[in-house]
Parts: C-alpha cells; structure tokens; sequence
C-alpha cells in the first residue's frame, strides 16, 4: 500500500468529552470504561468512563465516543509496516 492510498489517522477531544477517530480499521473491544481501537496507525487505546459509541462507521473509518475521556495511547506496532518488513524477508 503506497502512502498515497493509505488512509489518513486523526483524532480529534474536544473537552475530554467527545472524540472522533479517523482511519479506524476495527474495534476489538468497547465498554464504558475503556475501548481497543484498530487504526491505520496501530492499535489505540482509550480510557475513561460513561464511555458511549455514537458513530461506528468501519466502512469509512469512523468513530465517535462520548463520555469522560481519561487516557489515550497507542501500543503494538503498526501492522500495516510490519506485514510490509516481513514480506520483504519472503521474497
């Protein structure tokens, strides 16, 4: 995938209470206080509570969350690069 057709990663908070997510390939777990997010970009982590989807849209990448936003962090590696150095060794 050349960066051209790589899909742009945003986050937006707007008062630790609203956040929306751009370049969200999957979501691996969600409830009221936490969610695993998997973008373009590796996965992201988010920590708060009230937490609440308001818009889920994988088809275009997008996601919205409400609640009180305590913590976001990424972790892992990019898997997009990581499949791309691991192919190289099986040319």
């Amino acid at each position: 995938m050349s960066g051209q057709d790589r899909q742009e990663h945003e986050i937006f908070v707007k008062q630790r209470q609203e956040m929306s997510v751009r370049g969200v390939k999957d979501i691996d777990s969600f409830d009221e206080t936490g969610a695993v997010l998997q973008t373009v970009e590796g996965e992201l982590t988010v920590e708060g509570s009230e937490l609440k989807i308001g818009i889920l849209d994988t088809d275009k990448g997008v996601v919205t969350i409400t609640g009180k936003i305590n913590g976001i962090f990424y972790s892992g590696e990019n898997t997009q690069e990581k499949k791309g150095i691991i192919s190289r060794f099986f040319r």
